[in-house]
C-alpha cells in the first residue's frame, strides 16, 4: 500500500490502527498508543502528525536515513510508516524527558 493512501485513512481510527498493526511491530503500536495518549491525540491524529513532522523538520541524514530503509522494503509504504513513527516518537520522548518540556521561549529559565 502506498504511504498516501495510509495517511488517508488516518482520520478512522480502525484504519489507523490497521496500518501500525501491518507494520509488523506491536512494540511501535503501544508506543504510538501511549504518547498519542500524553498529548490527547487518537493514534491516527498523531500517526499523521508524526508523517507532518518528518517532512517538515526531518535533516538530509534522515531523509538519506529512509530512502535506504524503502530500498530495502518489501512494502515500502509501512516501512517508510514506521520509519518516521520513530523519528517522531525518539523526538518527543527525548522533548518530554528534557528540562523545562514543552517552554519553546529559549530563556531556559521557565519552571
Amino acid at each position: 500500500m502506498q504511504l498516501g493512501e495510509i495517511i488517508r485513512k488516518f482520520s478512522e481510527e480502525a484504519a489507523a490502527t490497521e496500518a501500525l498493526v501491518a507494520c509488523g511491530d506491536l512494540t511501535l503500536l503501544a508506543r504510538v498508543g501511549d504518547t498519542a495518549g500524553q498529548y490527547e491525540e487518537t493514534v491516527g491524529e498523531y500517526a499523521a502528525g508524526a508523517v507532518r513532522r518528518f517532512a517538515n523538520l526531518a535533516s538530509s541524514e534522515d531523509w538519506l536515513g529512509l530512502m535506504n530503509v524503502i530500498e530495502r522494503a518489501d512494502d515500502p509504504g509501512g516501512r517508510c510508516l514506521a520509519h518516521m513513527l520513530h523519528w517522531s516518537l525518539k523526538r518527543d520522548e527525548a522533548a518530554s524527558s528534557a528540562p523545562h518540556a514543552g517552554c519553546t521561549c529559549g530563556s531556559g529559565s521557565c519552571a
